[in-house]
C-alpha cells in the first residue's frame, strides 16, 4: 500500500512540474537502511500570479522516507511566507504515511545573506487532531559572485515516540564565473535520544558541479559517515546525482 500511495503521489507531483519555471531533480543511492537502496528527489516552482508561487517537492532524507509538499508561497519583499500539505513516508511499516501541513517563513536580511525557517507538522492519520512528530529546519544563506553557502539546524521530535534528533549542517558551493565546473564541500552531525539511548553521528560530503547556461546545471554530490557512537559495523554513505533548470 505504501509503495501503491507513493507512486500516486509522485506521479501526481510530476504532471504538476510539466509548467514549472524553475525545476530540479535527483537521484540518491544510499547504505542507512543497512543496504544499498534507490531514491529521488525534486522540487518544482511556478508563479501563477504576481508574488504567488506554487511549489512541489519530494525530499529525499534516508533509508527511503521522504517528506513531500505541496505549499503556495507569498512573496513580500524581502519577507516569504509559505504554507500547505505535507506527507512524511518513512520506512515504519506501523505508520507508512503521515498527512500534515507545511509552513515556511523566509526573510531576505542583505542582498546576498537570507535565513529561512520551515516546518512540517505530521498528524496521527487515525486521528487528525493528534501530533505525530515536528520536524523544523532553521538557514542561513549567504550567496556572492563566487560561493554559495547553506548553515542549518534541524530538529525532529516525536510526539508519539521518544525519538528526538538534532542536525547541524554546513554546505558550500564554490564557483568562478566563466568557468563551466564548480565544487561543493560540506559536513554535518547529528545527536540523537530513541528508544535505545542517545548517539552522535558525523559525515562529510564532496561533490562536482557543471553549469550549462540555459541548458542546465548538473551535480553530483558523495557523502560519506565518519563515525557512529552506536558503534556501526560499517560506514554508511550516499550518492546524489541530479540537475537545476530555469524554465
Amino acid at each position: 500500500m505504501k509503495k501503491i500511495i507513493t507512486s500516486l503521489l509522485v506521479s501526481y507531483i510530476c504532471m504538476f512540474t510539466l509548467c514549472a519555471f524553475d525545476l530540479s531533480g535527483s537521484i540518491h543511492v544510499d547504505t542507512y537502511a543497512g543496504k544499498p537502496v534507490v531514491g529521488f528527489s525534486f522540487l518544482a516552482e511556478e508563479n501563477i500570479i504576481p508574488k504567488l508561487t506554487i511549489r512541489a517537492q519530494a525530499d529525499y532524507l534516508t533509508a527511503q522516507e521522504y517528506d513531500i509538499q505541496i505549499l503556495g508561497i507569498l512573496k513580500l519583499a524581502p519577507v516569504v511566507l509559505g504554507t500547505g500539505f505535507a506527507l512524511e513516508v518513512t520506512n515504519n511499516p506501523q505508520l507508512p504515511i503521515s498527512p500534515g501541513m507545511g509552513l515556511i517563513l523566509g526573510w531576505q536580511i542583505t542582498e546576498s545573506f537570507a535565513m529561512e525557517t520551515a516546518a512540517i507538522l505530521a498528524f496521527t492519520p487515525e486521528d487528525l487532531g493528534k501530533l505525530h512528530d515536528i520536524r523544523a529546519k532553521l538557514d542561513f544563506f549567504y550567496d556572492t559572485e563566487n560561493v554559495n553557502a547553506d548553515f542549518s539546524y534541524k530538529i525532529k521530535k516525536g510526539i508519539a515516540t521518544k525519538d528526538f534528533i538534532n542536525t547541524l549542517a554546513f554546505q558550500v558551493e564554490t564557483f568562478e564565473q566563466g568557468i563551466p565546473v564548480g565544487l561543493t564541500v560540506g559536513a554535518n552531525s547529528d545527536f540523537f535520544i530513541d528508544a535505545e539511548g542517545f548517539g552522535l553521528t558525523a559525515a562529510v560530503l564532496g561533490g562536482l558541479n557543471v553549469y550549462c547556461g540555459r541548458y542546465g546545471t548538473y551535480f553530483t554530490t558523495t557523502k560519506m559517515g565518519l563515525f557512529s557512537l552506536r558503534g556501526a559495523s560499517s560506514i554508511p554513505y550516499e550518492i546524489v546525482v541530479g540537475a537545476r533548470f530555469s524554465l
